[in-house]
């Protein structure tokens, strides 16, 4: 007990972003315990990667056969030792022996309890997918070193995800189109008559289906939503019958509304499931026999595209709207010259002439409480992300909330919305959670989709720090990086397999220019 205290003790003060937390004797007590506990876990590594080390020193001069099942035989007492499987176990050593070798900075920080083994995993995994050269694996050592004391985990993931992108592109590009290879669909079956459906496929791809998907569940509910076979039965149903439900938020686990049958125009009870099990259902069913609706599904992918890029002038990858995925130039390229979907194109702050702009969204004062269509859509672009400190809820999912509540005289700007999703925005409410100061979230001064990072904050609201990740759609950034294109790609599903096609010009007169130059290069 004295060692346990001692090392508690030892612990280092917290780090900036928590430094609001450190008045809490219960907290400051917790986060003692929590390095404690990671120094622990770094030594216990450390001692099974000295006694891996050692027993093939020991081997060193035997055939490689012998030497292989030292190797196996060593990491087997290692997973005995930690009461997991042997693959597991092999994982964890090869993990940490890289970092250890390749990743100083990372390990150090492990080592010193600043860190855990999960952000110690997916360092290594960032830094090995890729052939980096050296200087650019010192650079992303001291970078993630840095950045993973200061983000939850989900936030680290995805901050890595931009950084190995924009750290390289060229070599990042050569990774995705040899990780394609890889791709399989798995199934694992559970206990309790109950099965996982894994699939590993390209990021654009999956992002369309989980777009369709939430989006067929939520519209299942709206007047004249049909479909052509019998709706999907929650598992257990004997009887076939249709479903209408209300529509409802997305942090909302059931709905209770009643709602009309589209087909016979009678009320009923609404749909007890919650939509999760929507979602769940409706996917069986389209990979079962390919039900799908009559009426159109609206399903949209924002993402975030450097003007250069969609000229061919540079191959920076594209980002998500939320920050959670990139994608390579040259998916983005093929993306936007797509003549089978509809393109919304909003143009960042950082043209060098704003005046060439149709109209500056976040400037505009609206009429009215809740903001409209492209007001929303710009500020889902800014955001990325709920901005509770740590949350990674896609602003897509959010609320957006008046800071400065519409009823005390908050105003429909810009500078006084912001995503919060519905656990934040209730806290929010119930006076749990402040937002920044108005001037940190004008949109002003902000970082580009380089990798950087504002300052840190202390506050309840995400205004530097933990931010999501770049913000230049919408923002002033420094000349030296590339303009920022903001786009939508929707498309329509219907029944018979359709789709309405449209491109069209929404917010700077030279987005059609870009669209056509971008179509013409991909032709080539």
């Amino acid at each position: 007990m004295a060692a346990s205290t001692s090392s508690a003790s030892s612990a280092p003060p917290m780090p900036e972003h928590l430094r609001a937390l450190a008045g809490e004797p219960e907290l400051t007590a917790a986060w003692e315990q929590q390095v404690a506990a990671r120094r622990a876990e770094a030594a216990t590594i450390t001692a099974l990667l000295d006694y891996r080390q050692r027993t093939a020193a020991h081997y060193a001069q035997e055939p490689l056969v012998i030497r292989s099942e030292a190797d196996r035989a060593a990491v087997r007492d290692a997973a005995r030792i930690l009461g997991i499987s042997d693959r597991t176990a092999t994982t964890i050593l090869n993990a940490t022996g890289d970092a250890k070798h390749l990743l100083p900075r990372t390990w150090r920080a492990f080592c010193e309890g600043l860190i855990d083994l999960s952000r110690v995993r997916k360092t290594v995994d960032a830094a090995t997918t890729g052939d980096l050269p050296d200087d650019l694996l010192r650079q992303l050592d001291q970078a993630a070193a840095e950045q993973a004391q200061r983000r939850s985990l989900s936030e680290f993931h995805h901050w890595l995800t931009r950084y190995i992108a924009s750290l390289d592109p060229e070599s990042y590009a050569r990774a995705c189109e040899k990780e394609t290879q890889s791709r399989f669909v798995r199934f694992e079956h559970q206990s309790h008559g109950m099965s996982y459906l894994q699939a590993y496929i390209p990021t654009l791809e999956a992002a369309a289906i989980e777009k369709r998907l939430k989006a067929a569940a939520r519209g299942m509910d709206q007047p004249g939503a049909g479909q052509t076979n019998s709706e999907p039965a929650s598992p257990g149903a004997h009887t076939a019958g249709s479903h209408t439900t209300d529509a409802r938020s997305p942090d909302c686990c059931t709905t209770n509304h009643q709602a009309a049958d589209p087909r016979s125009g009678d009320a009923r009870t609404s749909d007890p499931r919650t939509l999760a099990q929507r979602e769940a259902d409706l996917f069986t069913a389209w990979l079962r026999d390919g039900r799908v609706y009559d009426a159109p599904i609206d399903a949209k992918i924002m993402i975030l595209i450097p003007e250069t890029t969609l000229t061919g002038d540079s191959d920076e990858p594209a980002m998500a709207a939320d920050r959670s995925w990139m994608i390579p130039a040259h998916q983005a390229r093929n993306l936007a010259a797509n003549p089978e979907a509809n393109h919304d194109w909003y143009h960042g702050r950082s043209r060098e002439n704003p005046e060439n702009a149709e109209h500056d969204l976040l400037s505009a004062r609206y009429i009215g409480r809740y903001p409209p269509a492209r007001l929303r859509d710009a500020l889902i672009f800014r955001d990325g992300t709920c901005q509770a400190d740590g949350c990674t809820i896609s602003a897509e999912r959010c609320d957006i909330d008046h800071q400065t509540p519409w009823e005390h005289g908050g105003e429909t700007t810009a500078s006084n919305l912001w995503a919060l999703c519905r656990r934040h925005h209730r806290m929010k409410s119930h006076g749990f959670l402040h937002p920044p100061p108005q001037a940190k979230n004008t949109g002003e001064g902000s970082e580009t989709g380089t990798g950087t990072d504002t300052s840190s904050s202390t506050d309840g609201g995400r205004s530097g720090g933990t931010d999501p990740g770049p913000k230049a759609a919408f923002h002033a950034v420094p000349d030296q990086h590339p303009q920022t294109v903001a786009y939508l790609r929707r498309r329509r599903y219907r029944s018979a397999g359709t789709t309405t096609t449209r491109t069209r010009q929404c917010s700077i007169s030279d987005c059609a220019k870009v669209t056509r130059r971008s179509a013409e290069s991909s032709q080539e």
